[in-house]
């Protein structure tokens, strides 16, 4: 099987206390998008577990879609091999969530795959223990969620959202945001609203929704990476309603009105940088 592992985006991310499990609780609203990795999952005779890559880098235990098949073998005593294939689009370390999408739809292929039948509690649960980020990719909808990424709303009503995606072609880690976050524990003042924008996103008021975009990691990403502010300053100067930096960064997506609009940015914008992508929330 053959199967696209989509992006996300953080529309919202508030960074709570770290636990003494090194998580940290979080409130962030997040939503898929079209950009994806492809993922082919296929049994194989040996009994043992297999990642090859377009890109070298993840052929190897440390992937997640390794860990995530390694956790589920062992838990259920499963007795087959499998050969994971990734065919990586999503850029590395870059705030989209693409290796805890990898796992997720590795996660709910095999569930398939091997017939465990695991509902979607289970698969959470499963998911939780391989990244704070993993059991959201479990869901089709735009979610909010909440503790350390294991407490899943989805909110029903969401739509697509035009957005032009910017990496600056370096990588952020979220290890080090993190724990640069907790040394500095920046004093945040937003307007921004995770209440306000739950019901824009469910009311499809794309201003509204711009109006409440928020992520705690922005400051100390910023602070860092100058050439952060100068991305998302391009993309309001070419009429993007908002501008955010995605997770843990480096990647900012812009907001827009209309395809029309995101579209006529993207043509004068999409050379500047190692990365632009014009696309759109699922």
């Amino acid at each position: 099987m053959a199967v696209p592992s989509y992006a996300k985006i953080n529309l919202y991310l508030k960074i709570g206390k770290k636990l003494s499990s090194g998580y940290h609780n979080i409130q962030s609203v997040m939503q898929r998008i079209e950009l994806s990795d492809n993922i082919s999952i296929e049994p194989t005779n040996e009994d043992k577990i297999v990642v090859e890559s377009t890109n070298p880098e993840l052929s190897g235990e440390e992937n997640l879609a390794y860990q995530v098949a390694l956790l589920l073998k062992k838990k259920y005593k499963v007795k087959h091999g499998v050969k994971i294939y990734i065919e990586k689009n999503v850029p590395l370390e870059a705030g989209l969530g693409g290796g805890s999408s990898n796992a997720a739809t590795t996660l709910l292929s095999l569930n398939k795959l091997w017939g465990l039948k695991l509902k979607e509690k289970q698969l959470i649960e499963v998911a939780a223990q391989i990244g704070s980020d993993v059991p959201f990719f479990i869901g089709d909808n735009a979610a909010l969620v909440e503790g350390i990424g294991d407490k899943i709303k989805r909110i029903k009503k969401s739509f697509s959202i035009n957005i032009i995606l910017i990496n600056p072609g370096f990588r952020v880690s979220t290890k080090w945001a993190y724990s640069a976050f907790d040394r500095k524990r920046p004093k945040i003042k937003t307007k921004a609203d995770i209440s306000s924008l739950i019901k824009a996103i469910e009311k499809k008021d794309i201003k509204e929704i711009a109006n409440n975009l928020h992520n705690d990691f922005e400051p100390i990403v910023t602070k860092k990476y100058k050439a952060i502010n100068e991305i998302k300053n391009n993309l309001l100067r070419n009429d993007a309603l908002n501008a955010l930096v995605s997770g843990s960064g480096p990647t900012i997506f812009g907001v827009f009105n209309s395809i029309y609009e995101a579209r006529e940015a993207f043509f004068k914008i999409q050379y500047d940088y190692p990365f632009v992508f014009l696309t759109k929330t699922i």
